[in-house]
């Protein structure tokens, strides 16, 4: 875990230099960590804005063709869509887009426990959180204070059926998932699909 999020902060002070700032690096690696997911478990989206299109090119071919791919996205309707809504291409050197698409493409991530994913995502902006001008807190919440607000307020749908689950200031989608994590281990996954959806659906 502690190797893909040394690897890919890492490449962050690379960026920087080319005028990609923590916030914009993390968006970007969240859209095409989406496309190469979206390849390895063959979910079909709108042609040419495949990752292998993005492998195949160098260059100034390159940032033009993810320019495009982000253009067809956010422009489709639905989910994918709302996926890609207001989402545009920051990568300025051709080369660092292409660094960051052959480390991207080195690892398979659908075959990762979802929460390596989570705590890389995580790793990243309390990285970006500590070495930022702005206050953690703004932001980032902590793993270890999420989990123990959990503990305390005890999330538990099963206790009434009007009973739901929110964030309403939800940014990253911590406090659900750790929700939905500490019900899971009460109890070891017997219950009701219903209750969940119904509880986190509202």
């Amino acid at each position: 875990m502690s190797d893909v999020v040394n690897k890919l902060w890492g490449f962050c002070h690379t960026l920087r230099h080319d005028g990609i700032d923590y916030g914009d690096y993390i968006e970007q690696l969240t859209y095409l960590l989406f496309l190469k997911m979206a390849d390895e478990k063959s979910i079909e989206i709108p042609k040419n804005c495949e990752w292998e299109t993005l492998k195949d090119k160098s260059g100034t071919d390159l940032t033009d063709h993810y320019s495009e791919i982000l253009r067809k996205l956010r422009e489709k309707k639905g989910l994918l869509g709302d996926i890609f809504a207001q989402s545009m291409p920051r990568f300025n050197n051709p080369v660092n887009l292409k660094k960051i698409i052959t480390m991207i493409d080195e690892e398979d991530w659908s075959s990762m426990d979802i929460d390596v994913k989570g705590a890389a995502f995580e790793g990243l902006l309390e990285r970006a959180a500590s070495e930022g001008k702005k206050g953690a807190g703004q932001y980032f919440t902590p793993r270890v204070l999420i989990q123990s607000i959990i503990k305390v307020m005890k999330p538990d749908p099963r206790v009434s059926p009007d009973f739901n689950i929110c964030d309403p200031a939800c940014g990253t989608g911590g406090f659900l998932m750790y929700a939905y994590e500490w019900l899971i281990e009460i109890t070891k996954g017997a219950f009701d699909r219903k209750d969940i959806i119904g509880s986190y659906g509202k």
